[in-house]
């Protein structure tokens, strides 16, 4: 019983704000400080870790020992978690590459602007 809930109650909560991510939409503060691509990067994260949710109870309903699913359960979450961990850690990266970019190309274009060289 407690499977049913967690899958049904797991699946209310993350699904909907996956795929909204995945899809684009956030609060108005994350859409001002965060570029539209890494909004969907964080949304096939939260994906992911959707599926990690899911892979527990689907081991223990499958025909392994309970001892062999929890092992592979831990194993496969664990996996599962660093893996949208690094899809987090470089949607960030990536934020702080192209807000660098876009701060250099604005102090050269001020500079060709006003005459000044460096």
């Amino acid at each position: 019983m407690f499977l049913w809930l967690w899958l049904i109650g797991w699946s209310a909560f993350a699904l909907p704000v996956a795929v909204a991510s995945l899809r684009g939409w956030a609060p108005k503060r994350v859409r001002s400080r965060t570029s539209p691509w890494s909004i969907r990067v964080r949304g096939v994260a939260l994906l992911v870790i959707w599926l990690g949710g899911l892979t527990g109870p689907l081991l223990r309903w499958s025909d392994l020992d309970s001892a062999d699913a929890g092992f592979l359960a831990s194993v496969v979450q664990g996996g599962i978690l660093v893996f949208a961990g690094g899809l987090v850690a470089g949607s960030q990266l990536g934020e702080w590459f192209y807000r660098r970019a876009a701060r250099a190309q604005a102090v050269d274009q001020a500079d060709g602007i006003s005459g000044r060289s460096r």
